[in-house]
């Protein structure tokens, strides 16, 4: 159920917080966190957020957020909404040409996520009502969720941690030359305890012939699955010979972007990863998830990024049926674990929601002075 809102306010801030352990992944390493947020409001003083896609480069948060000032004013002040699809469906018809021109699809597709979000979490609160109920009125407030991003270097030290803080299930960073990745996975597995999971992520690094060589290893650590072993756009036939070599389940999604490469990807992805804030928004997640339970597939939202895409994700899996994980990032991110600080969090294994309207959070952006960057209003 959605109410017809008319729009009087965007908001639209950029946080950047230094972090002592950048994140490291096979192709480079983020050395800092950012977090750019939509703030949108309807003319009954009504409020939703919404967070814009930006891990990898860095400074793409400083550039989306820039794009979002410069594309969303005119056509979000004064806008009468009925549902956040049908209106975000015409918001992305109208910045086609942009993204055209620019060739820059993957910025305007995150703008438009967000601002999907944003609607969403305003029609839930203005409802009373928390999102994941908004979305499915039987919805859980718990889901499953393992901690991710472990690094190369200490990750047998954060899995250990990361146990004490409640989780069962793990995601250790993959693609490292030498025998990195064979040292690591060992260490991990060889202090694993009875029903705990481990999945690996090889971030895009290998070519279908270096992937082959992985296979014995990866059978032999029993890994959960196995995400993004080759490049997300790697010809079909490529993703088709890896599925049937390995016994490992393939997972990935973070890097399609449209809902035919996302139904194609079934045929080899056991596990669809989506991201809440890079492509589709709400609407066009929650219809990956329902595609992926009809052809069998688990949706798992991919998220790495602040604390207001981390609650629509968590808010999203609680609505999608199945039996889906959350990703929640193990790495230092003050722009996560300040904004989360009100939700309960984890307990064996399970990420617990609050009964808050919306998405559960109101971002302390007061509290955040020491990262805001820059805020711009519009009316």
């Amino acid at each position: 159920m959605f109410t017809e809102i008319k729009i009087a306010r965007l908001d639209i801030y950029v946080f950047r917080a230094a972090v002592t352990k950048p994140v490291v992944t096979s192709f480079s390493s983020m050395p800092s966190r950012g977090m750019a947020l939509l703030r949108i409001e309807d003319s009954h003083g009504g409020v939703g957020w919404g967070e814009i896609w930006g891990n990898f480069p860095s400074f793409t948060i400083e550039h989306r957020a820039t794009l979002a000032a410069w594309a969303l004013p005119d056509n979000l002040i004064g806008a009468q909404i009925s549902t956040p699809s049908i209106f975000c469906e015409e918001l992305a018809a109208k910045l086609r040409v942009l993204k055209v021109q620019s060739a820059e699809d993957g910025p305007v597709n995150s703008v438009v996520a967000a601002t999907n979000q944003a609607l969403w979490d305003l029609s839930a609160r203005n409802a009373g009502m928390p999102l994941q109920r908004l979305l499915r009125s039987d919805a859980p407030n718990a889901v499953a969720a393992y901690s991710s991003g472990l690094n190369p270097k200490d990750c047998v030290e954060v899995v250990e941690r990361e146990r004490q803080n409640g989780y069962r299930a793990f995601k250790l960073k993959i693609g490292f030359d030498g025998d990195i990745d064979q040292r690591n996975l060992s260490a991990i597995r060889a202090g694993m305890q009875t029903g705990e999971r481990l999945f690996v992520d090889a971030n895009q690094r290998f070519s279908l012939a270096e992937a082959r060589q992985q296979i014995s290893l990866l059978e032999e650590m029993a890994v959960d699955w196995w995400e993004e072993p080759m490049i997300a756009d790697a010809p079909a036939d490529d993703w088709r010979t890896l599925n049937s070599e390995t016994s490992i389940p393939l997972a990935g999604g973070e890097n399609l972007l449209d809902m035919a490469d996302f139904r194609t990807a079934c045929e080899w992805f056991a596990f669809m990863q989506p991201d809440i804030g890079k492509w589709g928004g709400v609407d066009g997640c929650l219809e990956v998830a329902r595609m992926a339970a009809k052809s069998g597939a688990i949706y798992c939202p991919h998220w790495l990024a602040g604390g207001v895409g981390l609650m629509h994700s968590a808010n999203l899996l609680a609505a999608a049926s199945g039996d889906g994980v959350l990703e929640v990032d193990s790495n230092d991110n003050p722009l996560r674990t300040t904004l989360i600080e009100t939700v309960p969090g984890i307990d064996n294994g399970l990420f617990h929601l609050n009964d808050e309207p919306g998405i559960g959070i109101d971002p302390p952006v007061d509290q955040m002075a020491t990262w805001l960057k820059s805020h711009e209003t519009f009316h």
